[in-house]
């Protein structure tokens, strides 16, 4: 490990603070500098932060020699250019999730990263979590046989919240790239591409997705059910069943979170959990990891199943005739 990882963030928003926060928990990594839109939203983002430079110029943010990764915290339809970005300025990249808007960005994106040689990472930070690990563990082991259907549900009453990012077309919103995109993701880690997509949503006046069901189905007849919203409030809890078994994740699923497992033999496992701190950091090691390993992907989230999870995305839009264009 280095002495000190630096991390650069662009971004000054909600996330932008949580991940910042949560690196400090991690003894050798800091931030360094944030990009901002302006100066005072930068001089506030770093109030907590010591010794954080602020740039309200991405050229002058690139070309700062005191950032080994950069983390992009901007709204959804930014992430592409600002990961191709650092990406061709040589600095390795953490996408926070949504990785991209469609296929097609996310496969640019791999490319520039493979072209640099040059680790990107998407920041699905629900598959860097210990519990994940665990739930993998499980499943390696056969503990629950074959897995025959997951259920996982991402729903939070966001009425009240007056994000732009949340409801505007225009910045990529909707229930299925904010919080649909945790159970598609988690519903691929654990059974892979789906053979076939079924969806219904329900879309607002504005034209994005205020909540969306999805059934996938898979050739050896496994099924995922899956649901998102942002009008009520779900368990937000997961359960993966096998003819054996069952592994069940307490809410809140895809943050740090206690696991049980039973089977039908009547033994019981469980994980509990005792994090301290958001979570965000684990993905932070994770590329460090990757950097000092001189690989530009993870095993925990590879190019190709970003990619292929963008895939069952844009299914479902265009089943629900979400479109962004």
């Amino acid at each position: 490990m280095k002495q000190n990882f630096r991390w650069g963030i662009i971004g000054t928003g909600g996330i932008a603070n949580a991940f910042a926060n949560d690196l400090k928990f991690v003894k050798n990594h800091r931030v360094s500098s944030v990009l901002s839109r302006s100066e005072q939203t930068g001089n506030q983002f770093k109030a907590t932060i010591s010794n954080c430079k602020v740039h309200t110029s991405i050229d002058s943010f690139m070309q700062d020699l005191d950032i080994d990764a950069v983390y992009v915290a901007t709204p959804n339809t930014l992430h592409c250019d600002h990961t191709i970005t650092a990406l061709n300025h040589k600095k390795p990249v953490l996408c926070e999730k949504p990785v991209a808007m469609d296929t097609k960005e996310i496969v640019s994106m791999v490319k520039s990263s493979k072209e640099n040689n040059t680790t990107f990472l998407e920041g699905m930070w629900m598959r860097y979590l210990p519990h994940i690990e665990y739930v993998n563990h499980i499943i390696h082991e056969n503990m629950i046989g074959s897995i025959q259907s997951v259920f996982a549900c991402h729903g939070q009453n966001l009425t009240h919240v007056d994000n732009p990012r949340l409801w505007t077309k225009d910045l990529g919103g909707g229930a299925l790239l904010d919080l649909g995109i945790y159970v598609v993701s988690f519903a691929h880690m654990i059974l892979g591409p789906p053979e076939q997509i079924i969806a219904n949503s329900f879309l607002t006046p504005e034209g994005v997705d205020a909540k969306t069901s999805m059934i996938f189905k898979y050739s050896n007849g496994a099924f995922a059910n899956l649901s998102c919203s942002m009008y009520d409030t779900q368990p937000n809890r997961a359960v993966i069943s096998g003819d054996n078994g069952w592994i069940e994740i307490a809410p809140t699923f895809y943050g740090p979170s206690t696991v049980t497992v039973k089977t039908i033999t009547g033994k019981q496992l469980s994980y509990n959990e005792t994090y301290k701190g958001h979570g965000l950091r684990e993905q932070a090691i994770e590329l460090e990891n990757c950097v000092t390993n001189n690989t530009i992907e993870s095993s925990k989230m590879p190019h190709n199943e970003s990619i292929a999870v963008m895939e069952s995305i844009d299914k479902i839009r265009k089943i629900i005739g979400l479109k962004f264009d």
